[in-house]
């Protein structure tokens, strides 16, 4: 458990999620993430030598991704200052802030910028050497289409370790659209009111079309809206599945960022000092073999061991949820109440950059407990290999 590690009340930022070959398919991310923290730094009037260190979150290379976390640190204001990169897959976010916190709590840093940032689209294309080859003839890897279809811990693809999930707990097609649709529902609460909830971090994008031509981003691209008439005519995503498309998040672009710090550093960057959010505790674990969806499971209660708290005393959960019964089988075994379960959005519907997709659910987790008047939150999820992580957040 962590006894000195606070975040500043809206002290972080996400940008919107764009589907993959949307607005942001062509921008490098660390370059845009960079972009992304100094306009943030900005708005806040928070200046980047205030930061001691960075932890990077990155699973996809980009150009000159041998340099990454100091470039980011240069672009960013703060050329004196670096950091190590973390890419742990679907959970990077979550280990990125565990690091953070880790080298926070031990006296080695005191305020780290936590920086997440990933585009799917257009990813590398890599030729690997093979000497033995028959003329050499090198090896060829598509570093996001080869890993959507084949995982070799699991040695089958991420779909069918929620296939095995489902075959397992006896879900059916029916509870699977049921609760693709409720979390499509619980994203609309977030654009009601002008979508007031998530301008309460999401920063917009200033992306460049040609010499000539900029557009802004604002909001979430390439959300696809869900009805039962709509989610009941949909195929099977695969023979003897119960998982349709729809019940399967989709690969996308962003980024998000976080500043993890004292409890005296917190309150002099806090937009609101009456508001504390203490970093509590972190829980990592692997599941069954091939059985990935279930991961989050042991992750979370491990965290909660150590935050000393139980299921039961949660305000509210958010959840990467890769396939819909990533949520089913969580509800399930850990008894969690849906009325706090993925509010106001999950990745499941606005999409998953991968390095950013926890930094996002952190920061709507921390938006909704501050809305709830304070309280215990939770967020997890599952990563390649049949691997989850979580924190335990507490907003008080």
């Amino acid at each position: 458990m962590f006894k000195n590690v606070y975040v500043p009340y809206k002290g972080y930022w996400c940008s919107p999620f764009c589907r993959w070959q949307g607005s942001l398919q062509n921008e490098n991310a660390t370059e845009l993430a960079a972009v992304a923290a100094k306009r943030f730094l900005e708005l806040r009037g928070i200046t980047p030598d205030v930061f001691d260190g960075i932890v990077y979150g990155a699973t996809i290379p980009q150009r000159q991704w041998f340099f990454d976390a100091p470039y980011l640190a240069t672009l960013m204001g703060n050329p004196n200052i670096s950091g190590p990169r973390v890419s742990q897959a679907c959970a990077t976010s979550t280990v990125c802030l565990n690091y953070a916190a880790s080298f926070v709590e031990v006296g080695s840093n005191t305020t780290i910028l936590v920086v997440t940032a990933d585009r799917t689209s257009n990813c590398p294309n890599i030729l690997w050497p093979n000497p033995s080859g028959p003329g050499g003839k090198p090896h060829f890897e598509s570093w996001m289409m080869d890993g959507f279809n084949w995982d070799p811990v699991a040695e089958t693809s991420p779909l069918g370790t929620a296939d095995n999930v489902a075959r397992k707990h006896g879900i059916t097609r029916e509870e699977s659209d049921a609760l693709v649709l409720n979390r499509y529902n619980k994203y609309l609460d977030a654009l009601a009111e002008d979508r007031k909830f998530q301008k309460g971090y999401m920063l917009p994008l200033e992306v460049r079309l040609s010499r000539k031509e900029t557009i802004i981003v604002e909001e979430d691209e390439g959300i696809i809206p869900c009805t039962p008439e709509g989610l009941a005519k949909l195929k099977p995503a695969a023979p003897d599945s119960i998982l349709t498309f729809a019940a399967q998040t989709h690969p996308a672009d962003g980024n998000a960022g976080m500043i993890v710090t004292t409890k005296e550093r917190a309150d002099e960057l806090s937009a609101d000092k009456s508001v504390t959010i203490q970093i509590l505790s972190y829980g990592f674990a692997r599941a069954e073999k091939a059985h990935m969806p279930e991961a989050p499971i042991p992750a979370a209660m491990r965290a909660l061991e150590k935050a000393g708290i139980a299921v039961t005393d949660l305000a509210a959960v958010k959840t990467h949820n890769p396939f819909s019964v990533n949520d089913i089988v969580m509800r399930k075994e850990l008894g969690i109440d849906d009325k706090i379960f993925n509010n106001y959005g999950c990745s499941l519907i606005w999409g998953h950059p991968q390095g950013p997709t926890t930094m996002r659910l952190a920061i709507e987790l921390i938006e909704e407990l501050v809305l709830k008047g304070g309280g215990y939150g939770l967020v997890a999820g599952c990563a390649a290999g049949d691997s989850g992580a979580a924190l335990v957040i507490e907003v008080s």
